[in-house]
């Protein structure tokens, strides 16, 4: 099967599941929610080589799925997009080798994998998720690298994935996808900063005015840049500091900064508590406030899990 036609069948099959389990198809999904619904009891656990696996209701009578926790966060949600694409696609038990992705993307691959990996791109990434996004970042279509790394903080997939996807939705050429695949997400990601860069498992979220109101979700040790023109941040609450995480001291809980200097970087931690409202005021007006939510920790059963 060609990549055509598994996105041909993925993109019909995800836009059947966001129905059937009550998806909200114009933001952030919650895959891990989808699964549940789904009735597949999902377990997170460090699986070394291997991506993820699904075990379909032949083998014990449930289905359910593990998710490797040696990746990042949006590494996760992508695994477990797949898996939900194995699973809705009636394939059968399947386990994914993280050297399936070694070599040139994608090739060999055999029909029931492709289908699973096209149907983790539109489940996750569906239009009216992305004009959301877009929206968020202020563009009308990606121009840069940079952008596709902006509008991927806010679907929560990886980037490489993303720029492939985008061509999928006629946003981009080949030619185009092939030149940013070449960038690296670290390099991006520091550039963005505008400080220090954030580690190898953590991401830099720009929030631009038009992102007033929206949710951020964040893992522990993301940066939050404001970009909001003369904004700074108001007092930052539990869990949220001005100060980088290092590895010789330990992130500070709350802001309490020497200088005057204006606050436009938060650094999140793991004490952040349930959504917590972030705020930012010009000229001692309030002008932009976001909801940062951290993600939970994936390991051990997740079926209680938001």
């Amino acid at each position: 099967m060609s990549w055509n036609a598994a996105h041909g069948v993925a993109m019909i099959a995800a836009a059947q599941a966001h129905e059937a389990l009550g998806v909200v198809v114009d933001d952030y999904i919650d895959v891990f929610a989808a699964l549940r619904r789904a009735g597949v009891e999902v377990v997170g656990q460090d699986l070394g080589g291997l991506l993820g696996l699904y075990v379909d209701a032949s083998v014990g009578g449930l289905p359910g799925c593990l998710v490797n926790t040696g990746l990042e966060e949006v590494s996760m949600r992508h695994t477990a997009a797949h898996e939900l694409g194995h699973h809705r696609l009636n394939h059968g038990t399947s386990i994914d080798h993280q050297a399936q992705s070694a070599g040139r993307w994608g090739e060999g691959w055999p029909q029931h994998e492709r289908e699973a990996e096209a149907f983790a791109t539109w489940f996750l990434m569906p239009r009216p998720a992305v004009r959301t996004a877009l929206k968020r970042c202020q563009l009308q279509r990606p121009q840069s690298a940079s952008d596709v790394y902006r509008l991927a903080r806010w679907l929560g997939t990886p980037y490489a994935t993303t720029v492939r996807h985008l061509v999928r939705l006629k946003m981009i050429d080949r030619q185009t996808e092939a030149l940013w695949l070449k960038h690296s997400p670290r390099i991006l990601k520091a550039e963005l900063a505008d400080g220090p860069a954030p580690g190898p498992r953590s991401h830099t979220h720009v929030l631009l005015p038009a992102a007033h109101g929206a949710t951020v979700h964040v893992s522990a040790g993301d940066a939050l840049r404001l970009a909001v023109p003369r904004a700074r941040y108001d007092c930052l609450p539990l869990g949220l500091s001005s100060s980088p995480p290092t590895a010789e001291t330990q992130m500070s809980l709350l802001d309490t900064p020497e200088s005057h200097s204006p606050v436009r970087t938060a650094w999140v931690s793991e004490e952040v508590d349930g959504d917590t409202t972030v705020t930012a005021t010009a000229d001692d007006t309030a002008v932009f406030r976001v909801t940062v939510r951290l993600v939970p920790q994936r390991r051990g059963s997740d079926h209680f899990r938001t």
